[in-house]
Order: C-alpha cells, then structure tokens, then sequence
C-alpha cells in the first residue's frame, strides 16, 4: 500500500456542490495509508504536493489546465477528478477510467483540450462562477449572444509550411472532438491537433453577425468527417502551428484566460507525468 494522497477540491468548480468527498477518501484510503484533504481558494498550500505519493485533484478543465502546468514530477501519480462545468476532456475520455498523455504545447504554457480567440470564445472564462454552479451548462447561455459578435483579429498562420493570412472571426487550436459540448471534431483520433479558421467579413454589425451564422453553423452543427477548405472555413489536421498576430489579443485555453505574445507556435507534447482522468460516480 503506498503511503499518502492529496486530495486537492477546488470550491469555485461548477460541480462543486455535487462532489462527495467523503466517498473519495474512501476510493483513495483503499490504495494509500492517509489521505488529505485541501480546499481551492481556502488553503494558499492546496497545491503543495511534497511528501505525498498520489495527488488527485477535483475540478473542471480550468482545473486540469492548471494542474498540467504545474509540472508535477513522477513518480508522484496524478488523479483528475471531473466536477466542472462541462468537463471537456473527462467527456471525450470516459470509457472507464483513461489516461491524459499528451496536450497541447503553446510557448511555455500547455493545454488540454483547446486554444481558441474570436467569436464566442470568451465565454470559456467569462461565466460567473456561481451562476455555473447554480445553472450548470446553460449558464453559458445566458452569455451567447452577448458574445455574437464578429471579430476581426489579424494573422499570418503557418500550418506545417502552408500560409494562411488574412481576418479571422475565430482561431482554435483544438486536441479534442469536442469543444462547448459540440461534437464537431469528427477525425478526432488521427494522431494529431486539429485547426479551425473562420474568416472575418469585417466590422462588427448586424449584416455581417448573419453572415458569420452560416460558417459557425457549418462548423460546430455539422462538423467536419473529414479536412475542410472552403472561402470562409480551414480546417485541418497539423503537427504544427506558428501563429503571428498583428496585435496582442486573448485566447481562451481550457476555459481560462490567457494571453501569448504575438507571435507563438503550437504543437502537440507528450505530458512528463500522464494524469489518470476518474470518473466521480465510481
């Protein structure tokens, strides 16, 4: 039996409320001789995982996000417990208990499921958190169409040697088939990240939010079985990305906010210390 786990509960989760903790302790007490319990945002030391064999931490993918850039060393093993909002990579991962190996790699910083900017994609760290808690997913409705907005956000993208420049209404780098609960990706699988471009048809008006329905629609009602290349839709499998803006801009990643430098590469970069993903009604 091994010696200690932490149990790290972030509060500001969406499932939060809905975690039986008492019932973890009793999943992990059954491998490890003690087990302790933090709490995020109470305990500044939550993330202190010195001196502990196991560490499984319970949150959404905002909470993944940050656990994978902790950069925990094994043979310290890693637990992701899903009680978020929408739970992204617990959901495209679910058949029994799997194992998160390999992300995204932006500059120094990774992710997990996505990187994105542009239309609707603030939503992702936006959403009051106990409206998340209250509400679940449809808390995010309540912010659609505050965030229908066209966006104009200028790029030169270099995908595995072929250029694509101009305007774009949304850049998302996505390692996922799905993203906001939208299965879209539908060669998710292949091996590889996947880019998704919508163009910009310009300034942010009503003739040209109907304008970006269709593209939108295509995308995420539709979505792709196969690459597409269309006058307003790239999307495309890459092993990698150089991104340069014209102008520093956020990007939603996992759910959080975050902001590179104007020009960066994306790739994808097997994790140092793979998490197993739980499930928590087991």
């Amino acid at each position: 039996m091994n010696n200690k786990c932490l149990i790290v509960v972030n509060k500001l989760s969406g499932g939060f409320k809905g975690l039986d903790v008492q019932a973890l302790k009793d999943k992990f007490g059954a491998s490890y001789k003690e087990t302790v319990v933090r709490y995020i945002p109470d305990d500044l030391e939550a993330m202190n995982v010195m001196g502990f064999d196991g560490v499984a931490v319970c949150g959404g993918d905002g909470t993944l996000h940050h656990v994978i850039n902790a950069n925990i060393p094994s043979p310290t093993t890693l637990y992701y417990v899903p009680c978020g909002t929408l739970n992204e990579v617990y959901h495209f991962n679910k058949k029994g208990e799997s194992t998160l190996k390999k992300v995204g790699s932006v500059g120094d910083a990774l992710f997990s499921y996505v990187l994105a900017t542009g239309t609707f994609t603030p939503l992702g760290y936006s959403v009051d958190v106990s409206k998340k808690q209250k509400f679940k997913a449809f808390a995010y409705l309540f912010n659609v169409l505050k965030e229908y907005k066209v966006k104009d956000v200028k790029a030169v993208i270099n995908v595995d040697g072929k250029i694509k420049s101009g305007s774009f209404t949304l850049i998302m780098l996505i390692n996922s088939p799905r993203c906001f609960g939208f299965n879209f990706n539908k060669i998710y699988g292949d091996g590889k990240m996947h880019l998704l471009l919508i163009k910009s048809p310009g300034a942010d008006s009503l003739l040209n939010r109907i304008k970006i329905f269709f593209p939108f629609f295509r995308a995420f009602f539709v979505g792709f079985k196969k690459p597409c290349e269309s006058k307003n839709i790239t999307f495309t499998p890459f092993d990698k990305v150089e991104v340069d803006l014209d102008e520093s801009v956020k990007f939603c990643a996992d759910g959080e906010s975050y902001t590179p430098n104007k020009r960066f590469t994306v790739s994808v970069k097997s994790l140092n210390n793979p998490i197993l993903i739980l499930n928590n009604k087991n």
